[in-house]
This record gives structure tokens, sequence and C-alpha cells, in this order.
């Protein structure tokens, strides 16, 4: 379609004052203005609920979570939860981070089967393990040394928070 030349100028200035702005707020200042109203809104209704009381205060959600890790509950958690099939073919603790009455526990957990079943574990493990967190999966094939079968192998390393009350030192 062409314009003739003397309306140009006039549909060129309608689109640098009319559709550049509406562009500019659609797809840039929209969402974060509904963002930050969100935002605003959770900020007064948090402060209408008042202080949290002294009893939830000192008992931090992490310090009430029972350890997972180095007593085995998690493998044991795993190998009750996972597909029929999977299998836990190692599994290796350890405490990662030890500072400031924070200690960060790690579990290194391998498990063998198909994929699908392998993929079905880290789902359930991701969903439902709440206490502790994913950290990241090595997916590998391997060759198992009795048949030399290939297998597919998923190295899952786990972590959890774990707060130590601290102890005064005695002098």
């Amino acid at each position: 379609m062409k314009l003739p030349y003397e309306y140009r100028g006039v549909c060129l200035l309608a689109l640098l004052f009319v559709v550049l702005p509406w562009a500019g707020w659609r797809f840039a200042l929209h969402d974060t203005c509904a963002t930050w109203r969100e935002c605003r809104h959770l900020e007064s209704r948090l402060d209408a609920l008042g202080p949290i009381p002294a009893a939830d205060a000192a008992m931090p959600r992490a310090a009430a979570m029972p350890e997972l890790i180095l007593s085995g509950a998690l493998l044991d958690s795993v190998r009750r939860m996972a597909p029929s099939g999977v299998q836990a073919t190692g599994y290796t603790p350890a405490t990662t981070l030890r500072q400031d009455g924070i200690e960060i526990r790690t579990a290194q957990l391998t498990l063998a089967d198909s994929f699908a079943g392998l993929l079905r574990t880290v789902d359930m493990l991701e969903r439902r393990l709440t206490e502790c967190r994913l950290q990241s999966v090595e997916w590998r094939t391997t060759t198992e040394s009795r048949t030399r079968r290939v297998q597919l192998t998923a190295t899952i390393y786990i972590q959890q928070l774990i707060m130590k009350p601290e102890t005064p030192s005695e002098p």
C-alpha cells in the first residue's frame, strides 16, 4: 500500500507518538508495574499481620527439620518412593560446610534404571523432598562388569541445610 507523499509524515508521526509508547508500555513496563503494585499490596498485608510471636521466631524452619543425609533416612525414603526397577547403586553422605552454627550436608546418590524410571525418580525427589534441595543431576551410561550390558545411571547431588544451636563456650 502506497501512501501519498503528503501523508507519509503524518503516518510516521502517528507511529512515533502512538505505536512506540504503546509497544514500550506493553512489552517493557506493564509487567514491571504490575509486579511493583503486587509487591506493595503484599507489603501492606504483611505490615497488617504484625510482628512474629517470639516462640516462632526463636526456632528457624531449618532447625526444626529432621536430619536426612547422614542418618540414611534420605536413602530409605528414595527406596520407598522410587518406581520399581530403580536401584540405588551408590550413596555417599558428607558434611561439605561447617560454619557459624550452620552445616551443609551433601549426599551423592547414584541410581540405575531406564530413562523413564530415573526421570520419574528425579521428578519425585524435586517435588516431595521439602527438607533437601537437588543441586545437580549427572546422567551417564555405564557398562555392568558381570553382564557387559549398558545401563543408564543418574548421579544426584542433594544438599540439606542444618542449623546447629550455638552452645556458649565455658571459660
